[in-house]
């Protein structure tokens, strides 16, 4: 299991990278857009498409980091009440939630990939992009996302975290 969440780990890793280029991306070209609307009078009615695009990139490439790195949002309004016997049970349970969310996003994912190459689906804006093309960020974010969650479960199971308190945060720093 250390290989597999070394693996994991590095993986989540470069998706954070590509999440990160991303959102510089989008910065460049939506500023790109301000200078050619508002300053030349030619306004690139594409960037709004390709922003939109490269959004889905930033949210499904950097959520496996971030589950790993225990900085995916949380509300804790029940869970500060409980005893560390039920904040265990609590994240094994929530982990457990985000790997069949995981599963589920990473199997109709696909299949709407399959889909959408079949039927020759574009997109209705300006660029005309085949859909199937943005739409794969979700099966591979998904599937990133399930990894990760059975890498911090795994851990969680033997009590591992790179933090202070074990049994409220999922694992960080699995190497």
């Amino acid at each position: 299991m250390k290989h597999f969440a070394g693996l994991v780990r590095r993986l989540a890793q470069l998706g954070i990278a590509l999440a990160a280029l991303a959102l510089l991306a989008s910065l460049v070209l939506i500023v790109y857009s301000v200078v050619m609307r508002y300053f030349l009078n030619q306004p690139a009615a594409w960037v709004d498409e390709l922003v939109g695009y490269l959004l889905v990139a930033c949210v499904m490439l950097a959520a496996a980091d971030a589950l790993l790195q225990g900085e995916h949002l949380a509300v804790d309004l029940l869970t500060e009440r409980l005893g560390a016997r039920g904040r265990r049970l609590t994240l094994r349970a929530g982990l457990v939630a985000v790997a069949l969310c995981g599963v589920l996003l990473t199997v109709e994912g696909w299949d709407m990939v399959g889909f959408s190459r079949m039927v020759g689906l574009k997109s209705n804006g300006y660029m005309a992009v085949p859909m199937w093309i943005p739409q794969l960020l979700i099966p591979i974010g998904a599937l990133l996302l399930l990894l990760a969650a059975i890498v911090a479960l795994h851990a969680a199971a033997r009590g591992e975290t790179g933090q202070s308190d074990a049994t409220t945060h999922p694992p960080a720093g699995i190497e």
